[in-house]
């Protein structure tokens, strides 16, 4: 079988050939409101799939800016692509000659759509309301309230308010580190110790300095200044002495400055005062001078200087007492100031030293131990041998009619004195007491020498210690 070509068609009659594409009629509005929800709803209801699906891509990645960047111009972005759908979706359903309207293509459109719309304003309504909360909480100074508000948060609260919730973090954040700063102060008040509370106001500078943290750091100084105000006093007077010499920092951070010159005076004068109860007279007297130094002026200040007397007359006694105890006094005389001068008339005494036995012959109220009851103290020497008073002949006990015949003198006893003040601790007198007394006894020893001492009596003892002790 042969073929051959088909003669062209005649001059002016059509070519034959497939009719020419129709495109289907659509439904301008139901693409608009499609696209309105930024799902590229309105391509799918026109079977433009691929820009349907770039549609749903662009608002993902959109989306995903938003939540990471948290920048407002990524949700404008989002809304001028939207935009930008809907017109797209609009000339595209707008080619056609023909269009129709399709009812339910413009409800399922309009639906969604407004789901979509509705959900955003949820999602923005409600963290807003998270942060309204957080800022509240946080004005209110409230920490828990914060960290209450801030646990609402979620991942719509997040994507649509993101810069919001990073501030939320950032407040929970600060509490957390404020609750650290209040342990630190909490222990500080517990114990007097001045490193806690070193810690807590390291700690607390830069929140004090944020001019949105107000209200939080303020409610934990606060707190700190209504404890300090209730501590123990010898505690409280630890803080107080830190806090007064600490340089001011002209933020909250001063406020327990502020209440230091109204509280330190009591705690000074109530913990000198505990000190002095427990005879602990060093520490209570530095805890008195303190006051006085610190707040001349201050009403304290009276008693204080009183408790000042008191315990500097304790410290003295005690160290006399010591002294007299291990016999150093006359070595290293010291003074008490509660004593009473040196005067005329009777004056209490303490014998001390190597002649001190002879305290034994003197009556009991001119001789003490005491420091407390005592005027002078008698700084006696080794007694020596003065004036000669008698010389006896003695032949030995075993040949007394043959024995060769010894000659003894005997001499008034002498006994170097030194006289110190107690009042001041000078010396107010230095002498020899001389002593008269029995001489030439019946019998001597045989280590008896040529030179013996007399022996006194009690009233020869008192007769020459007397003008020590009885002052004319």
């Amino acid at each position: 079988m042969t073929y051959q070509q088909q003669p062209p068609p005649p001059q002016g009659t059509p070519y034959p050939g497939p009719p020419p594409k129709r495109l289907r009629p659509h439904d301008p509005l139901a693409v608009a409101l499609g696209n309105a929800s930024l799902l590229g709803l309105g391509y799918f209801l026109i079977r433009r799939w691929f820009f349907g699906l770039l549609g749903l891509a662009g608002t993902a990645v959109l989306l995903v800016l938003m939540y990471q960047r948290k920048d407002t111009a990524y949700q404008f972005g989002l809304l001028g692509w939207g935009l930008l759908q809907v017109l797209h979706g609009l000339f595209l359903a707008t080619r056609p000659p023909e269009r129709t309207a399709s009812i339910p293509k413009r409800i399922v459109a309009a639906v969604v759509t407004l789901a979509v719309v509705a959900s955003g304003v949820v999602l923005k309504r409600g963290a807003a309301d998270v942060a309204d909360d957080v800022t509240a909480a946080r004005r209110a100074g409230d920490c828990a309230k914060v960290v209450q508000a801030q646990d609402e948060v979620w991942f719509g609260d997040r994507l649509v308010a993101g810069k919001d919730m990073d501030r939320g973090d950032s407040d929970v954040e600060i509490c957390g580190r404020l609750e650290t700063v209040r342990s630190h102060l909490g222990t500080a008040v517990g114990l007097g110790d001045v490193d806690s509370v070193k810690e807590g106001y390291g700690m607390l500078g830069p929140i004090a300095s944020d001019p949105r943290q107000q209200a939080t750091a303020g409610a934990v100084m606060d707190r700190f200044v209504k404890d300090l105000q209730t501590m123990e006093s010898c505690e409280q007077i630890t803080l107080t002495a830190w806090l007064r010499t600490r340089k001011l920092s002209k933020n909250l951070l001063d406020r327990a400055n502020a209440v230091v010159p109204r509280i330190e005076p009591n705690a000074l004068l109530a913990c000198g005062d505990d000190y002095a109860s427990r005879k602990n007279w060093v520490t209570a007297r530095a805890t008195y001078q303190r006051l006085v130094t610190t707040y001349p002026k201050a009403k304290q200040a009276a008693r204080a200087r009183a408790g000042l007397v008191k315990a500097t007359l304790a410290i003295e006694l005690d160290n006399v007492r010591n002294l007299v105890l291990d016999g150093s006094y006359c070595s290293s005389p010291a003074k008490y100031s509660g004593a009473k001068p040196y005067h005329r008339g009777f004056n209490p005494a303490i014998f001390l030293g190597d002649g001190s036995q002879y305290a034994d012959q003197l009556p009991a109220a001119w001789s003490i131990d005491d420091p407390y009851r005592a005027t002078i103290v008698v700084c006696t020497e080794t007694p020596g041998q003065g004036a000669a008073v008698q010389t006896c002949p003695y032949v030995p006990e075993s040949n007394p009619y043959g024995g060769e015949v010894s000659y003894v003198t005997f001499r008034k006893v002498t006994v170097p004195v030194k006289v110190y003040e107690l009042r001041t601790g000078r010396l107010v007198l230095s002498t020899i007491v001389q002593m008269s007394g029995e001489a030439c006894p019946y019998r001597l020893s045989s280590s008896s020498t040529d030179n013996e001492s007399v022996t006194p009596s009690d009233t020869q003892v008192q007769a020459a210690f007397r003008p020590l002790v009885v002052r004319p």
